[in-house]
């Protein structure tokens, strides 16, 4: 299979080399301590693991395959294994992987090389509509060639993996997970509860929400340098308006239009861009004989209609330089070309109060609203909750405090209606909540909900044997890589790693 890995490299991996290269920097060739520089080699010793020394070298070498496996194979089980023992970032990073390499040595797992070739030919990233991509294998080719692998330094990357994947299985493969606590999980994620809302809807608190002049006064003295008026800028333009009704002419005649408008728009840049005899704006607009349009300073996001969907003039105009003598420049739109020129900046300046006080109002009352929102939700959830511990209904409960309790539908936790606004929220809270309890708060954008669950059952449907056994797995994967990282967590103390100074 390899073979055509021995086909066309090039010159595109600059960049993913120039990334290693950075990446390794700090192993360079001469680090300075002191005043005095002293070089490190790749061949000196960074790491000893289980007694077995490795070198700078070593190390690099690590992490070129760590990062080809996962970013270029799409095969992860090497960088996973880093994870497992947090480091500081610097070379130990890759005691992880040694470790692990000593451990399947010592196991008595080695992957032959037939194994490594066939799981090289199903990666997904030589796959193409389920089959090998030949042209994708020689583009891996490239990168592992500027990554200093040949052939055997990729299966030698595969067997990494496979063999990572291997331990983990031989560690956890007689792990199931519990039945009963996979039973618990699938009930979580698919009942259906019964209940109804109580709703705390912002607007309402704001229409009680009072804010004097002097707190006015205070907030803007305390944030008057986020109050200032936004830039605008006023500019001259001519108009090359694309030709109308193309699709209805001949090829010829398509092309004829399109040509004349380029020739004007090039005529008018010639005037505007010639070194030796320059023209301003106006007098090439003059020359040419073109309409010139005049816009009055207007903000970015506040244009005037005729430039209100070219963003990509907009973008270009607010983005000349102040002090910039640059010619007029062409732009093309969505309607044709223009070519402008910014004839005035009107900075931005301080607000005075008087100009901003209905804004600073508006954030105060809402301030206020968010506050006695929260404080109203504490105190319902408080009075509710202690008011079902002592048996008593919600009913009674809700009209003591004056609150408004509306029935919700049926809510099925992993797919919750659409119709229903908020669903997805109610539903996660509500699978939290005991029955005949109150749930805790549920922000959402127009306030505060409190859900009351009033039953939850777990109904029959077609596919739950399918979904009970997809639940055991998945725990059971949770819970198998928990117990190997366990596991190995105490495999690694017992390597004796020790990191040796370098520079």
């Amino acid at each position: 299979m390899l073979e055509f890995f021995r086909r066309h490299r090039g010159a595109f991996l600059i960049t993913l080399t120039t990334s290693i290269i950075i990446s390794m920097f700090w192993y360079g060739i001469s680090q300075t301590t002191g005043s005095r520089e002293q070089k490190v080699l790749p061949t000196d010793i960074a790491l000893t693991v289980f007694g077995k020394d490795y070198s700078v070298a070593d190390i690099q070498r690590a992490q070129r395959s760590v990062e080809f496996s996962q970013y270029y194979l799409q095969s992860y089980e090497m960088a996973s294994i880093l994870r497992i023992i947090p480091s500081s970032g610097g070379l130990d990073s890759f005691a992880n992987l040694f470790v692990a390499r000593h451990l399947m040595e010592d196991l008595g797992i080695r992957p032959s090389n037939e194994e490594a070739r066939a799981a090289l030919d199903k990666l997904p990233a030589l796959q193409n509509n389920g089959k090998l991509d030949v042209s994708r294998g020689q583009m891996l080719e490239q990168l592992a060639g500027s990554m200093g692998f040949d052939s055997e330094a990729l299966l030698d990357i595969m067997k990494d993996s496979i063999g990572l994947r291997k331990l983990q299985e031989l560690v956890t493969k007689s792990y199931t997970a519990s039945p009963l606590a996979a039973e618990k999980q699938y009930a979580s994620s698919y009942q259906t509860f019964k209940g109804a809302k109580i709703t705390f809807e912002t607007e309402a608190f704001k229409k009680t929400a009072t804010v004097t002049d002097d707190e006015i006064k205070k907030y803007y003295e305390e944030n008057k340098e986020n109050y200032m008026s936004v830039e605008k800028r006023a500019v001259s333009y001519v108009f090359f308006e694309k030709a109308k009704d193309l699709d209805k002419k001949t090829l010829e005649e398509r092309q004829k239009a399109e040509r004349a408008i380029v020739e004007r728009v090039n005529a008018f840049n010639a005037l505007t861009t010639d070194n030796k005899s320059r023209k301003t704006f106006a007098e090439a607009a003059a020359a040419t004989k073109e309409k010139v349009e005049t816009v009055p300073a207007f903000a970015q996001g506040s244009p005037p209609d005729a430039l209100k969907a070219e963003n990509n003039l907009l973008d270009l105009i607010f983005a000349r330089p102040k002090d910039s003598t640059a010619p007029a420049e062409a732009v093309e739109g969505d309607k044709g070309w223009y070519v402008f020129d910014v004839t005035k900046i009107e900075e931005p300046k301080q607000q005075e109060l008087a100009e901003v006080t209905a804004k600073i109002k508006e954030v105060l009352v809402g301030q206020k609203a968010d506050e006695a929102r929260a404080k109203a939700v504490n105190e319902a959830r408080l009075a509710l909750s202690e008011g079902l511990k002592a048996g008593k209904k919600i009913d009674e409960l809700v009209k003591a405090q004056k609150l408004t309790l509306e029935p919700l539908p049926d809510i099925d936790t992993a797919n919750p209606p659409t119709e229903l606004p908020n669903s997805f929220l109610i539903g996660q809270e509500a699978a939290k909540t005991a029955v005949g309890s109150i749930s805790h708060a549920v922000d959402f954008d127009k306030g505060t909900l409190l859900i009351y669950v009033s039953a939850k059952e777990l109904r029959k449907r077609p596919d739950s044997a399918e979904l009970r056994k997809n639940q055991v797995e998945s725990l059971s994967g949770q819970e198998r890589m928990s117990l190997f990282q366990a596991w190995f967590k105490k495999q690694h103390e017992a390597a004796r790693i020790v990191i040796a100074k370098l520079g």
